[in-house]
């Protein structure tokens, strides 16, 4: 699964519960590249093309592993040598920090394996397990062994209710495989024509004190609205700078979005978290 040079592309849909509401997706690339020892043990850099989110991973014995920062120690994302009837419990994260998508708490239920199968996927006979969530829901979450979920890099579950995912290509020695119907790697859908909206950063990202939104230029944004995780509008302000401060003595820690607008032109949404 860690094999160097591996990307996953991982669609992120986004439905803000506001009036009228705010839907979006953004893909990110999840890539394996470079090598960090840690307490003797060799862990792969996974990287995601949002410049912020990263995470060291080692798979041993079919066993996947993340390294957390906070705790110093491990949490299991995968346990591949699972059979039918076992149970795992998806992994809470200390670091707040996932692989693919990054900041997203989630409810965290015990899943059952349902199913154990051997399939032809990406080139090559893999195992296949199947759970259902111990929470009567009729949700299922599918691990393809040497890829990871169906959902995305991470074995996400259960995410907020404004926010799901799914794996939708998988590249292995630069042959590309679809998921989920995809037919294209890439479905972002902000679609900003005339700004390059990656030079419209918030860092630091989680604000643990003061953080600076950043724009490419003065008069290019000229206002800002800030939505809670709900969909409330909690703040908008008028921009006559190049920038903006977020400080996170004005709000409840949680999940937040931003947009910003030029000329009643939405110009980007994005997530952030205040802790």
């Amino acid at each position: 699964m860690l094999e160097e040079d591996n990307i996953w592309s991982v669609d992120e849909y986004v439905n803000i519960l506001s009036n009228p509401p705010i839907m979006y997706t953004i893909t990110h690339q999840v890539t394996v590249s470079g090598d960090t020892i840690v307490d003797g043990k060799t862990y792969k850099r996974v990287f995601n093309n949002d410049g912020e989110t990263h995470c060291l991973v080692r798979e041993e014995n079919g066993i996947v592993y993340k390294y957390s920062v906070t705790s110093t120690n491990e949490v299991i994302l995968y346990d591949f040598t699972m059979e039918l009837g076992e149970t795992f419990t998806l992994p809470t994260d200390p670091d707040n920090q996932y692989c693919t998508t990054g900041g997203f708490n989630y409810f965290v239920p015990e899943i059952e394996v349902v199913d154990v199968s051997t399939q032809f996927i990406a080139g090559e006979d893999r195992k296949v397990i199947e759970f259902d969530f111990m929470i009567g829901n009729g949700i299922t979450e599918t691990w393809i062994e040497g890829i990871g979920s169906v959902l995305g890099f991470d074995p996400i579950g259960l995410t907020l209710d404004i926010s799901d995912t799914a794996l939708v290509c998988f590249t292995k020695n630069g042959i590309i495989y679809f998921f989920n119907g995809a037919t294209s790697c890439d479905n972002t859908t902000l679609g900003i024509d005339d700004l390059d909206r990656d030079q419209i950063i918030l860092y630091p990202n989680p604000v643990t004190s003061i953080s600076i939104l950043q724009f490419p230029s003065e008069g290019i944004v000229d206002l800002l609205k800030i939505y809670d995780v709900t969909g409330k509008l909690v703040k908008e302000e008028k921009v006559n700078k190049d920038y903006v401060l977020i400080d996170a003595m004005q709000y409840r820690s949680g999940l937040y979005f931003y947009q910003v607008f030029s000329e009643n032109k939405l110009l980007k949404t994005e997530k952030f978290i205040i802790k």
